[in-house]
């Protein structure tokens, strides 16, 4: 859909022209080649107040079906995940409970509708913790659905709404007051005598992990075929921005702002203290191989789910996946505010 506006508009405001505005259906506007009289490019603050306006009265209409996932296969968060349906249901919402949901919990199954999710939903919810966001993310980033989480416990980085009083904080995203970061995933491919075993993606992390806590495990760390490093130590984390305030953050890896575009290795207490974090462009590729295990099978986890064990003949092959989750975020959201809160930097 394209709406061209070609009347300047003056006053008391600068005088612009909108030439090209555009709705590229993500439930993003994208404003194109915008001059003002004085050839600036600013544009006038009234129409930029419209064009807001129009953006959330347009995601106020357009939000109708919502995918509700509760914490994994947990009946008792029954009564928070029914009590978010209520809010929505008495907000004309069509609501559809995700494979997460426990099937204790009545209600429309999205897996009983026999289409894809991004065919039927509008906006994603998740009842319960980072991890239940983790798991919902990993399917929905496939489909571009976005989600926003709602945490039952302690605050999370990716469920950072409370349950208490999260009316207060839904209604207005359900009305258009929000934005959406584009959080970025790693894809995962093991082989093993020629033979591709595992393909997968994470959210937070990919961890290569010994299987002994009494022995050091070796292996070998190419970046864009340039060989990088054989470290000695308990493992190595590959981590998102996301996922650099879990895991990672434990083993002396930096804090990322959750939109730069890169990758950290963290290497898990490792035997020769100069191997050290190191960020990586989000277009390097990143191969693990001739990994020397213990008499214990080293661990492969992604997300903190352990996938696969290792006999040490693998190779690992590491990337950023094409696609990215949709995360949705209240217009007042403040990243370092839920640092501080998250890691106790009171002072």
């Amino acid at each position: 859909m394209a709406i061209t506006l070609g009347a300047p508009v003056s006053g008391n405001f600068l005088t612009a022209q909108i030439r090209i505005f555009r709705f590229d259906f993500t439930r993003h506007f994208t404003i194109l080649n915008m001059p003002d009289s004085s050839g600036t490019g600013i544009l006038a603050p009234r129409i930029l107040e419209c064009i807001i306006a129009l953006q959330a009265a347009y995601i106020a209409v357009h939000i109708k079906n919502i995918g509700l996932f509760g914490k994994f296969n947990d009946s008792s968060v029954a009564d928070a995940v029914n009590q978010v349906r209520k809010f929505l249901e008495d907000n004309g919402l069509a609501v559809y409970l995700g494979h997460t949901t426990s099937s204790q919990i009545k209600g429309m199954r999205l897996e009983d509708e026999n289409v894809s999710p991004d065919k039927l939903l509008d906006l994603a919810i998740v009842v319960g913790g980072d991890g239940t966001m983790l798991s919902v993310a990993r399917e929905l980033s496939g489909y571009g659905v976005p989600a926003v989480g709602i945490n039952l416990g302690r605050l999370g980085f990716l469920t950072d709404i409370p349950i208490s009083g999260f009316e207060t904080a839904l209604g207005p995203i359900l009305q258009g007051a929000y934005h959406i970061e584009q959080r970025t995933l790693l894809k995962c491919r093991v082989m093993r005598a020629g033979k591709e075993i595992l393909s997968s993606t994470a959210l937070n992390d990919i961890v290569l992990s010994k299987g002994n806590m009494g022995r050091l495990i070796e292996f070998r760390i190419h970046v864009n075929d340039h060989y990088v490093a054989k470290p000695r130590g308990d493992g190595l984390i590959l981590s998102t921005p996301t996922g650099s305030t879990a895991y990672a953050l434990s083993a002396g890896g930096p804090i990322i702002y959750p939109d730069l575009p890169v990758i950290c290795l963290s290497p898990i207490c490792p035997h020769t203290l100069s191997n050290r974090p190191i960020l990586l462009s989000e277009t390097d590729k990143i191969r693990i191989s001739e990994i020397e295990p213990n008499e214990f099978p080293p661990n492969l986890a992604v997300d903190g789910v352990m996938l696969l064990q290792l006999t040490g003949s693998e190779i690992i092959d590491i990337s950023m996946a094409k696609r990215k989750l949709k995360l949705v975020k209240s217009t007042g959201f403040n990243y370092f505010e839920t640092l501080y809160n998250k890691l106790g930097w009171h002072g």
